[in-house]
């Protein structure tokens, strides 16, 4: 009762008036003062917090924006690149290509079965306009930039691959080509011909050789300046006006045989399928194709493969068969403008000498064919078939540059433990998934 009657007169003392009213000013100065210096974590900028580039993939985003909210982590350099996006409107492109292959469309490079040659060249000019392939596009005009750029990293070997299909489907079997590639020749330069891979989800599937330091470059090429100058560029016309029949087969697989000797004939290097286990370094190599066939008698050869082909820069065979590529095309005949284009032209010629041309074994690059390459699958059941699965994976370490997977055959087959194609991904792959058989 008394603590009450003395708080009431002290509320009344002017004093303790003064005091209050200078207490409610202070704190009005205050919450004023800290709201003018506040920053709502929503309107921090997670490119700011974290001095990252615009080129971070659109899936990661998300998690960079949350994490800038905590803290500001050291930006750190890197020697990865992802796709070089310079402008909003090539990022832009560049997503709308990694939507684009996700697509559930048609490729418009495979014309309509059982349709006659009228109704496919019909066919084939009305789909003219979506073949961006055949024409130089923003981004495809940078090839050669940024190819020559690339091979300024001190290069041991320039080599190619080229992937037209969308990156869904460069599956585990696929990278094993780049993997026991950069494993066996770590100081060269590999240039990815592909329009899907020049993308941010193709730079995701070639991370874990580039976080390693690997020399990786996807990159969109340019059919008309590979062709500039050459017996293919008057082929490149006619087709883009309509008046050559692409043929039966899907016309991505004639243009890969063609890009292939095109970049070879400007570039120079070594040009590899997708579907090698590569085995040895090619530092010896020059000059020099494959055999894929040879006589069982005689042991001459009667077949060879452009899966593989080592030239150097405007070598005057290539240019040769750059000729007989645009004097011969037929879209109809499988490996007519491929395989069966080179023994075609290194037939006819008398003396390869003048060529510095080397023609390869068979044990070079194709080792197996087709039909017996099951075998090298398959888990030994015997003590015979276990002494067998050892002599030949030490033959193949000893003689083959790269092992011809013959994909198309063998895609679905599966990788049998203690299988030949077991023991050699285990011994020559950086990144050895369990998926290879997915």
């Amino acid at each position: 009762m008394s603590n009450t009657r003395l708080f009431t007169q002290t509320a009344k003392s002017p004093v303790f008036s003064t005091i209050s009213f200078a207490l409610i000013v202070f704190l009005v100065y205050a919450v004023a003062f800290i709201s003018k210096f506040s920053v709502h974590p929503s309107e921090i900028n997670a490119s700011e917090v974290l001095n990252a580039p615009p080129q971070i993939p659109s899936d990661t985003q998300n998690v960079a924006d949350k994490t800038s909210q905590v803290q500001a982590p050291k930006a750190e350099k890197s020697s990865d690149t992802i796709p070089q996006v310079s402008t909003v409107q090539e990022m832009n492109e560049a997503d709308e290509l990694d939507e684009e292959e996700d697509a559930e469309t048609p490729d418009p490079l495979i014309p309509p079965a059982k349709a006659s040659k009228e109704q496919r060249m019909e066919w084939f000019r009305r789909k003219l306009p979506e073949l961006e392939i055949l024409n130089s596009t923003n981004r495809s005009r940078k090839f050669h930039g940024r190819v020559v750029k690339f091979f300024d990293n001190q290069c041991a070997i320039q080599f190619f691959m080229i992937w037209f299909s969308p990156t869904r489907m460069f599956g585990p079997r696929d990278f094993l080509s780049v993997d026991t590639l950069m494993k066996t020749n770590p100081e060269a330069c590999l240039v990815l011909l592909s329009r899907s891979l020049d993308t941010r989800r193709g730079y995701k599937i070639l991370k874990p050789l580039l976080d390693r330091g690997f020399k990786i470059l996807a990159v969109t090429p340019d059919l008309p300046s590979l062709v500039k100058n050459t017996p293919a560029e008057a082929w490149l016309k006619k087709i883009k006006s309509g008046k050559i029949d692409p043929g039966k087969n899907p016309l991505a697989i004639h243009l890969s045989d063609l890009i292939r000797l095109a970049v070879l004939y400007k570039y120079g290097g070594v040009y590899l399928d997708t579907d090698f286990i590569i085995l040895k370094d090619f530092k010896g190599l020059r000059n020099a194709v494959g055999v894929q066939g040879e006589d069982q008698v005689t042991h001459k050869w009667t077949t060879l493969n452009g899966a593989a082909m080592v030239f150097d820069k405007e070598q005057p065979i290539l240019f040769e068969f750059l000729q007989e590529y645009a004097a011969t095309f037929d879209g109809n005949k499988w490996g007519h403008n491929g395989p069966y284009l080179l023994t075609r032209v290194i037939k006819r010629i008398d003396d390869l000498s003048w060529y510095n041309l080397t023609i390869l074994p068979t044990k070079a690059f194709y080792p197996v064919n087709w039909v017996q390459i099951k075998s090298f699958y398959n888990t030994p059941a015997t003590p015979e078939d276990s002494k067998w699965v050892e002599e030949t994976v030490q033959e193949l370490n000893k003689e083959t540059y790269g092992l011809h997977l013959w994909n198309k055959v063998t895609r679905g087959f599966v990788i049998n433990e203690r299988s030949v194609i077991d023991r050699l991904i285990k011994s020559h792959c950086l990144v050895c998934k369990k998926t290879y058989n997915s």
